[in-house]
């Protein structure tokens, strides 16, 4: 076979190219409106770091560790600056806080690994990073411009609630509730502080003498509805 009769094709095919200014491909693309030097785009800057240096090393390890699920509010997990979804939390106290870090927890709201599925995360890395958390999750403190609530006034607000919300049960003592105004029977709850009846009242609580639901049945009540309502009924029952 004979390539002779090719030649004169590809001959012309080349040239035809070549004409084309297609025989090899432009240093580079030039498009309409797009100028010679674009300006570099700028950095996303990063979140603040704290001058606490308890604080920013706990961002470190919140950042390496935690924000994963935390800011996507993975397995239920508070986003922190979220203050509604943090104040009961708060209310607990760091110790219980960290300590449901720290060994994990399972609740109505979601569940928290055991340090957050890292094991190799010390204690103190763990506290660390929930007081970041905790901190940068506290509600705004009373300016000249949203004084703080007169305790009356707050007591006022409470017992509203309460009879909106709460008087159907604890005034007649439905499912062990405790009435206000009993004492004795308020005694050993108040002796266990706010922050756990804030607790019990929010997540809800079963216990021997009887059962709490979360948030009284209605889910719609704010974290510091519930303070309120906790206030008026310890206050009444001193």
């Amino acid at each position: 076979m004979t390539m002779k009769p090719f030649l004169p094709f590809l001959t012309v095919t080349l040239f035809l190219l070549s004409a084309c200014g297609l025989e090899k491909p432009p240093a580079s693309l030039k498009f309409p409106g797009a100028t010679e030097d674009a300006a570099p785009v700028a950095p996303t800057a990063t979140a603040e770091v704290p001058s606490d240096p308890k604080l920013a090393a706990g961002k470190v390890v919140y950042d390496a560790n935690c924000a994963a699920c935390h800011d996507a509010g993975m397995m239920g997990a508070p986003k922190p600056g979220d203050v509604a979804a943090w104040a009961p939390r708060i209310a607990q106290g760091a110790e219980v806080m960290t300590k449901n870090s720290i060994a994990g927890f399972t609740g109505k709201a979601g569940m928290m690994p055991a340090k957050g599925g890292n094991a190799s995360l010390t204690d103190e890395e763990v506290t660390n990073a929930v007081a970041f958390m905790a901190d940068k999750s506290k509600g705004a403190t009373a300016t000249a411009a949203t004084p703080a609530v007169a305790p009356a006034a707050a007591l006022a607000d409470g017992k509203t609630l309460y009879d909106a919300n709460c008087a159907s049960c604890h005034e007649s003592g439905m499912m062990g509730a405790p009435k206000p105004g009993d004492k004795a029977v308020w005694a050993p709850r108040i002796a266990q502080g706010k922050a756990l009846l804030v607790s019990h009242s929010t997540d809800g609580f079963k216990g021997k003498l009887g059962m709490m639901p979360a948030k009284g049945g209605n889910a719609a009540l704010t974290a510091a509805e519930i303070s309120s309502i906790v206030t008026y009924m310890t206050d009444k029952s001193k």
